[in-house]
């Protein structure tokens, strides 16, 4: 049975206050007012379904006096928020205000049909603990619970849960849970022995004196890696070959045709003042095209002419590098078969020999 809060408000709205705690002293004026100002914007919100609005007011009139129609109202407010284990714990404490001599007759009838209806849509779980397993630690969400209280049913809010269950020298036994209303869940915990960690006889034996190893044991390179990587060196070198040889050629072009525009506009100053060694040095408006010319030209000239010189060098660099790991560096097949090339230099002489 769910009671709506349009039928609640008419039948305790007068008993909340009215009813007193036999127990606690009698409020101020000012506090009872402000209680009741409290229960006033709780039935308001309660009507607009604020929930927990509506249920941070009653517990604001509690405070204040506690009487069954507030928590009655509280425990509808947590019901509709899903919190029904709040519930539950907000009608049994109405009960107990009944019980210790408060009045309020409306409560009095509706809270029976109402907590029965709350009890039916808890969710129980049920934990059986093996009797072997001794000194059990079990928690749900974190929060430890007696296995004694676990094995008679436990009720739980509807949603998701984690079971953990813990004991000395056993593995542990977890289950996440999604619980709905009304769920009767009963699970049995299986708790395995925990397997020693087993000490193997190398992990047991003492260190050994350290033992020098053979020759043929230290650093056996491995054919494919030593051949691989003689083959990228080969390839980066050969590439810095061709780029130093072509900057080389390019540039010695360029410097050829940087001369033979140096010729031409030398030709021009002289056919223009023929004789005159100085005629660029303060040229006129007819000799300014060509000593402008012959300037540029002496600047390429020179400029094409160390680029190309630099281009052959890094070529020269690059082929003598090229020769000298195609010759020295290590081959597997020629240690394998027992041959090997080594670079000789000396007083006088300058060369490369072979041995079997």
């Amino acid at each position: 049975m769910i009671f709506r809060t349009r039928l609640l408000a008419p039948l305790i709205a007068c008993a909340a206050f009215f009813a007193s705690h036999p127990a606690r002293a009698e409020a101020t004026a000012a506090e009872i007012s402000e209680a009741k100002h409290a229960f006033d914007s709780a039935l308001a919100a309660e009507a607009q379904q604020r929930w927990a609005d509506a249920a941070l007011e009653l517990r604001n009139a509690i405070a204040v006096k506690d009487t069954p129609g507030l928590r009655f109202h509280l425990a509808h407010c947590e019901t509709e928020l899903g919190h029904l284990l709040a519930a539950a714990l907000e009608y049994d404490r109405a009960l107990e205000l009944l019980r210790r001599g408060a009045k309020a007759p409306d409560v009095q009838k509706l809270i029976g049909p109402a907590r029965s209806a709350l009890l039916e849509r808890l969710p129980r779980l049920t934990l059986d603990i093996p009797p072997e397993v001794s000194a059990a630690r079990v928690a749900i969400d974190g929060r430890p619970f007696p296995p004694s209280e676990l094995a008679l049913g436990v009720p739980l809010d509807p949603g998701p849960h984690e079971l953990r269950v813990q004991a000395t020298g056993r593995r542990a036994f977890e289950r996440a849970l999604n619980l709905k209303e009304g769920d009767r869940v009963e699970l049995s915990a299986v708790l395995p022995l925990a397997t020693p960690v087993a000490v193997s006889v190398e992990a047991a034996r003492p260190p050994e004196a350290p033992q020098h190893a053979s020759a043929s044991e230290l650093s056996p390179p491995p054919e494919r890696s030593s051949s691989s990587t003689k083959l990228y060196l080969m390839i980066g070198e050969s590439v810095l070959t061709a780029a130093g040889l072509g900057v080389g050629i390019g540039y010695a072009v360029a410097r050829g045709a940087a001369s033979e525009r140096i010729d031409s506009a030398q030709a021009r100053i002289d056919d223009a003042a023929p004789g005159n060694p100085e005629a660029c040095r303060m040229p006129d408006s007819e000799l300014a095209g060509a000593c402008s010319d012959l300037s540029s030209a002496i600047q390429d000239h020179d400029r094409a002419a160390i680029v190309s010189q630099i281009g052959f060098v890094t070529a020269g660099v690059g082929a003598v590098a090229l020769l000298t790991t195609w010759l020295v560096y290590p081959s597997p097949r020629a240690h394998a078969s027992g041959f090997s090339v080594q670079p000789v230099a000396g007083l006088g002489r300058l060369g490369v020999i072979g041995q079997f």
